[in-house]
């Protein structure tokens, strides 16, 4: 049984331990979440949810009580840590909103780069992480509000200029508490001409009572910088999930980004890319697997705030039994970014009559100069291939996982960066085999 306490003790706990800078932040943000409506349902972005899964107070927050208590990782958070084909610069685990471990290679720590959690950097590294925390993701909405003012774990990234790390970074967010509301909190910094990868795993085993899971992520990206980013939640049954991530590119910057949407009863994601410097790019690739009567939702926005900028995106989505997506993308491009090259595609391909994806790209354009194309479309599995393999003596369900494959293909092959390409194509097999 979790250990509760009041939202306002909650706080007060948590500032208390806090720096001051930081306790003030949280205070600031709690006045804000407690002046916000929640969502009425009929606003655009929320037409689509059933808020009752979003209801924070039918979850309880954890208290100092709730610490872990595991000797060692269950073999499922263990196999999301074991890249194929590639080392690890560095890890870092935390568990209920608790950091568990953390290693970080010699080479690493030598060149400056720091990877730790957010209430060790708020003391260690101030001067970094006070000026970033909540300033791409302030109080926005009640969520948000939430994060800020009563977060709890999540990752500091920290890599300094011109270091260039060959094996990706990691982080894994494990959930057992039941019933609970769990916001953890992730700042990445990149530094100019630096370059990264970092994946950010959220997973856990089936819970008995439905938990909520809150996180927020802010990502600085430097002049010239190159970061490959992976967000990749597959969480047990009984969990839900609504995320908010945003990352800032400075001049010339590239950002390669991944987001897999696997597992939980609910995940709702909303993620934000801003082009703020000249020639910055942005490429953001998204692969989901519904079945069952879960439930996604995809919410992007590709924000040209600079001339010269390029954003690429692909999102592909397979739906089983009687689960529903929703993707709702926008381009935006603001009035001084002449010469934007921005693409968004939506794919979806449903395997039962059951199953439905809404899908609703969008277009914002300010100034004229500009190249933007947007697509989406829903379809089935196609019968002419499906015969074609089948008379070449597979059966239907070989024929399906075939074509299925061949469908998530396209993004497959575009992820070999991320150490995780042998990891996806697992677990996408274990969706076909309904292992979710």
């Amino acid at each position: 049984m979790v250990t509760t306490s009041t939202a306002n003790d909650k706080l007060e706990t948590l500032a208390g331990a806090d720096p001051s800078w930081l306790a003030d932040l949280r205070r600031l943000a709690w006045e804000r979440y407690q002046v916000l409506d929640f969502p009425q349902g009929r606003e655009e972005h929320w037409r689509y949810t059933d808020l009752s899964l979003l209801d924070l107070d039918s979850y309880e927050i954890p208290s100092d009580k709730d610490e872990p208590e595991i000797g060692k990782l269950p073999a499922k958070a263990s196999s999301a840590l074991a890249l194929k084909g590639t080392g690890s610069t560095g890890k870092i685990v935390h568990v209920d909103g608790s950091r568990f471990s953390s290693t970080l290679s010699r080479e690493a720590e030598s060149a400056g780069v720091i990877l730790t959690d957010i209430e060790t950097a708020a003391v260690e590294h101030k001067d970094l992480l006070r000026p970033r925390l909540g300033q791409l993701i302030g109080p926005k909405d009640v969520f948000s509000a939430s994060n800020l003012a009563l977060h709890r774990g999540g990752t500091f990234l920290y890599v300094p200029s011109g270091v260039r790390l060959s094996a990706p970074l990691q982080a894994l967010h494990w959930l057992t508490l039941e019933g609970a509301l769990v916001q953890p909190r992730t700042v990445v910094v990149v530094e100019p001409g630096a370059q990264v990868i970092f994946n950010d795993i959220y997973s856990s085993e089936n819970l008995g009572r439905p938990s909520l899971v809150n996180p927020v992520t802010e990502v600085f990206i430097g002049r010239e910088a190159e970061v490959g980013w992976v967000t990749w939640q597959d969480w047990g049954r009984g969990v839900r999930q609504i995320s908010t991530v945003k990352a800032h590119l400075g001049a010339n910057a590239k950002l390669n980004t991944l987001l897999v949407t696997l597992g939980g009863d609910y995940s709702r994601t909303w993620k934000e890319c801003v082009m703020a410097g000249e020639g910055a790019e942005s490429i953001m690739l998204g692969l989901y697997f519904s079945h069952l009567d879960q439930k996604f939702e995809h919410w992007t926005m590709q924000d040209h705030a600079a001339p010269h900028t390029r954003s690429d995106l692909l999102y592909k989505g397979a739906l089983a039994d009687r689960s529903r997506t929703v993707y709702y993308g926008t381009i935006r491009v603001r009035n001084e970014a002449r010469k934007t090259d921005a693409y968004q595609a939506n794919r979806n391909l449903t395997l039962s009559p059951q199953a439905k994806a809404d899908t609703n790209p969008q277009l914002e354009i300010e100034t004229n100069d500009v190249r933007c194309t947007h697509g989406a479309t829903v379809g089935r599995v196609n019968d002419e291939h499906l015969f074609y393999l089948m008379s070449r003596g597979l059966s239907r369900s070989a024929a399906e996982r075939l074509l299925i494959f061949g469908f998530f293909n396209e993004v497959l092959e575009r992820v070999e960066w991320s150490g995780m390409k042998e990891l996806l194509a697992e677990a996408i097999h274990n969706k076909l085999e309904g292992g979710k």
